[in-house]
């Protein structure tokens, strides 16, 4: 084993194997006395109290060393494949590992982007001093673990750590990196040494080579080529144990090279059979850091970082105390952007540091007051996350602005834009370009010009505001265990039955959708109408109601109850003078509305199926016939809903939605099939076969005044969506 040392400074070290400091090369590995758990977690509270860090921004000394062990490990790859002899075991081990070896150089360099190491916490005393105090504690780690690192020994080691001087969320996120980084400079180091060890091996055998050409070519100038070789340092074990190789059982003549060795090195008071065995030992140290260091990054990739931070953060058990209990129900992504908040306002308190990230969380709890009033309108006051993120975040800023010192407090709300935000800069762009217009062509050319202009206006406009404004990705819980009942949600498909060759696919429509989506809150039901007609019934209705009902009672026999029919008859429209299902599309989401919340099926000519499913239900998602509904997608729309942050509050005198939200209605895009079925779908398909449900997408209305257009596709609070829209439209 090798001691440790200053991994910036490089300090050279004696050898701990009895190795004469003149043998050994300056580059050791980062081998330290290896600990078990319980002398690891002791040394991670020694290193906690002896710490000293300074903040501010400092060098970036990460990057520059991992470009040079990237280089370094190149050219040592490059030397060992052009060697024409067996090399060492370490050697093999880089050389069949080298592909990892750059995927993880790759890894590193793009998470650790220059400005955010720069943030990182330096130690302002320790070793190595200037250096992230994370790095720090990963140079620790596999100092004394041999570069052997695995999940328990991690957590336990940082955890220590942690009980003495807690690290800040972005130096847990940058643990992952920080051992990559360690681990790349151990490899870097034991390939440097190969590299040195196989220069020996390779002087060794061409001194071996001479000596044994002299001595059957030229006996008597052996001596003179004994003469140069003892002008020559005997530099290593691994350098004698090769020229001993090289000797042994060659020509009786090189008694005497041999004799001369032996005397040599019992001046030094060694022996051949103790050096050949310290060069194995340094072989198999080598062989086995290697072997640990490769084996380490392998397993860096199966460990999951997320339950790592979140099991270690302060701030994750701080914001668990949720009054509302619902943090702890929510998807990773919602949870991080909590966390986010909250390492973004400790930065601006002073002075920063996972103490005042801790604290900047406690003032988050400590405002969640429930709200007693009653009031439909009421706001989540007594979830973190609505000072965190939401409506209250400007109090939040505020208040820590007179206990921590928070710079820069918010003075405005975070309530939507108001429209100017969006209609000045189009009128303003509009007026220049037709202007422009009026100036080359005449008032005539100016005015015809407004209204491609306002085009012009409007695409150049949104095209901005997507670069300026960030989509917000909207809270979530998580539903590890699928839709419950307390968020029972049904599917709805309106359509027509008008032949019966459109039955098949519409059954086979809702089979796809509940093989993709198999959670046990979820119904499924198809919402139809006869096509108009100019009397009320047509020859062939009843038979294809029957076909239909037929189809879907096969569809319940095989898959379960979760399918229904729901039919409409037809009734006399004066207006569009036609027999025809009553307000069509809208209609039928209104009928439906009315089943779902008083129970009446007057409206409905015929209800079959698991009409159980329509008790209980809370959540309407509405398709239609060609709209698909990708794995899962119903949990993720019913979890986005029902946050706490989500759900529709109403203004009890408008009867609106005044907050949160009543219905989400996710983008949809062309699919690759659907896309080339004419030119017009061509023309507008975008992004053809992009899954547009795995893509953050803009929209600019919605973005910039968090309400959007309800196009009969998306998810709807029925409740919430029957208070505002209920009754509100007339017929026609």
């Amino acid at each position: 084993m090798y001691a440790s040392f200053s991994v910036f400074g490089f300090g050279r070290t004696s050898p701990a194997m009895g190795v004469p400091e003149e043998h050994v090369d300056e580059d050791h590995t980062l081998h330290g006395e290896v600990f078990s758990v319980d002398q690891l977690v002791a040394h991670a509270r020694e290193l906690g109290a002896a710490h000293r860090i300074v903040r501010g921004r400092g060098g970036n000394p990460l990057l520059t060393r991992l470009d040079a062990n990237e280089a370094r490990l190149t050219e040592v790859y490059d030397g060992l494949c052009q060697a024409q002899r067996a090399i060492v075991p370490a050697g093999e081990w880089l050389i069949d590992n080298h592909h990892l070896i750059l995927e993880q150089i790759v890894t590193a360099r793009r998470h650790l982007p220059r400005r955010y190491s720069q943030e990182l916490p330096r130690l302002a005393a320790g070793d190595p001093v200037g250096a992230p105090r994370v790095y720090a504690l990963a140079i620790a780690l596999i100092s004394h673990t041999d570069s052997r690192v695995d999940e328990d020994t991690l957590l336990a080691f940082i955890g220590a750590y942690q009980a003495v001087a807690p690290l800040t969320m972005g130096e847990l996120w940058a643990v992952p990196t920080m051992l990559r980084l360690a681990l790349l400079d151990n490899l870097r180091l034991i390939a440097s040494r190969v590299a040195h060890v196989e220069t020996l091996r390779d002087a060794a055998a061409s001194w071996a080579e001479r000596l044994v050409r002299t001595a059957d070519e030229e006996p008597s100038a052996l001596v003179i080529a004994l003469g140069d070789l003892a002008r020559e340092k005997l530099r290593g074990s691994g350098f004698v144990a090769e020229l001993h190789r090289g000797l042994q059982g060659q020509s009786p003549n090189l008694a005497l090279v041999l004799q001369w060795l032996d005397q040599r090195l019992a001046e030094r008071h060694q022996t051949i059979g103790e050096l050949i065995r310290i060069d194995h030992q340094i072989q198999a140290a080598d062989q086995l850091a290697v072997e640990n260091a490769i084996t380490s990054l392998r397993r860096m990739g199966k460990i999951d970082w997320r339950d790592f931070v979140e099991g270690l953060s302060p701030v994750e058990r701080t914001l668990n105390r949720d009054p509302a209990q619902a943090y702890t129900t929510m998807d990773f992504a919602t949870r991080d952007s909590y966390r986010h908040a909250v390492e973004q306002l400790a930065r601006r308190c002073r002075p920063h540091g996972a103490a005042i990230e801790t604290a900047v969380a406690e003032a988050a709890l400590g405002l969640c007051v429930p709200d007693m009033s009653g009031a439909p309108s009421k706001v989540p006051s007594d979830h973190v996350g609505w000072w965190l993120v939401d409506g209250g975040r400007l109090h939040l800023e505020q208040h820590l602005a007179r206990t921590h010192g928070l710079r820069r407090p918010s003075t405005c709300s975070t309530a939507p834009l108001p429209a100017t935000a969006l209609l000045v800069p189009m009128a303003l762009v509009t007026i220049a370009a037709a202007a422009g217009a009026a100036w080359l062509g005449g008032p005539l050319l100016g005015v015809l010009a407004v209204l491609p202009a306002s085009q012009i206006a409007a695409t150049v406009c949104n095209w901005a505001a997507t670069r300026l404004v960030t989509p917000r990705r909207m809270p979530r819980l998580e539903m590890p265990h699928g839709i419950q009942a307390e968020h029972k949600t049904l599917v709805v498909v309106p359509t027509m039955l008008r032949r019966r060759s459109d039955l098949p696919s519409l059954i086979e429509g809702l089979l796809v959708r509940h093989l993709a989506n198999c959670d046990e809150g979820l119904g499924f039901a198809l919402l139809t109408d006869f096509g108009d007609a100019e009397t009320a019934e047509v020859p062939g209705d009843v038979a294809l109601l029957e076909e239909a009902v037929s189809a879907l009672a096969e569809l319940n026999a095989r898959h379960g109850a979760r399918f229904l029919l729901l039919h409409r008859p037809r009734l006399w429209n004066a207006s569009e003078a036609a027999w025809m299902g009553r307000e069509r599309k809208r209609g039928k989401l209104e009928d439906l509305n009315h089943l779902l919340i008083t129970g009446d099926q007057s409206r409905f000519s015929l209800i079959t199926g698991a009409s159980e499913q329509l008790t209980g239900v809370r959540y309407v998602i509405v398709l239609d016939t060609d709209t698909r509904l990708p794995r899962d997608v119903a949990r993720e729309l019913v979890a986005t809903l029902a946050h706490p942050l989500n759900q529709p509050r109403i203004d009890p005198a408008s009867g609106l939605v005044c907050g949160g939200h009543g219905l989400l209605q996710p983008r949809a895009a062309i699919g690759l099939a659907s896309a080339r079925k004419s030119w017009y779908a061509t023309l507008w398909a975008g992004d053809a076969g992009i899954d547009p449900y795995t893509r953050a997408v803009s929209d600019v209305y919605q973005d910039l005044f968090q309400s959007g257009s309800f196009i009969g596709k998306g998810i709807y609070d029925l409740r919430a969506f029957e208070t505002a829209v209920g009754g509100r439209f007339p017929d026609n």
